[in-house]
């Protein structure tokens, strides 16, 4: 998979942060969803991370609810993830929330390398814009 673009910012919303404990930060991410009970697999892009799961858009349009069982697959940074989840919150047919589930300690590690290298980056971009303004 080609590297992500990571976006500046992270992805909250005044009601969000009232119900998250980490921040989402905005991705562009290329990912492979599959629906475990029924093996279906879809292209996909992650469009925010954070260490407790993610929002995906997937290409295909999914009638399911919330608590389904899934594994999402990506590569950011050069590390290939593959991690299960639960859908969390239906957006549309096509977008969802993912809580993670069973993520190992050594998952978790890589997971908060990453996000630790996508804050720098957007530290980095706010300097250069303030710098710029």
């Amino acid at each position: 998979m080609p590297n992500p673009r990571i976006l500046a910012g992270a992805a909250e919303t005044e009601t969000a942060r009232e119900r998250r404990h980490e921040l989402r930060y905005n991705t562009d991410v290329r990912a492979v969803v599959l629906l475990v009970n029924s093996r279906i697999l879809s292209p996909a892009r992650i469009l925010d991370l954070s260490m407790g799961g993610c929002r995906v858009r997937s290409e295909k349009r999914f009638e399911m609810g919330i608590f389904i069982r899934l594994e999402i697959e990506f590569e950011i940074h050069g590390i290939c993830f593959r991690i299960g989840g639960v859908t969390q919150h239906i957006v549309d047919p096509n977008t969802f929330g993912v809580r993670f589930l069973d993520v190992s300690a050594r998952r978790r590690e890589q997971l908060v390398e990453l996000i630790d290298e996508i804050a720098q980056a957007e530290a980095c971009d706010e300097e250069a814009d303030s710098r710029a303004g």
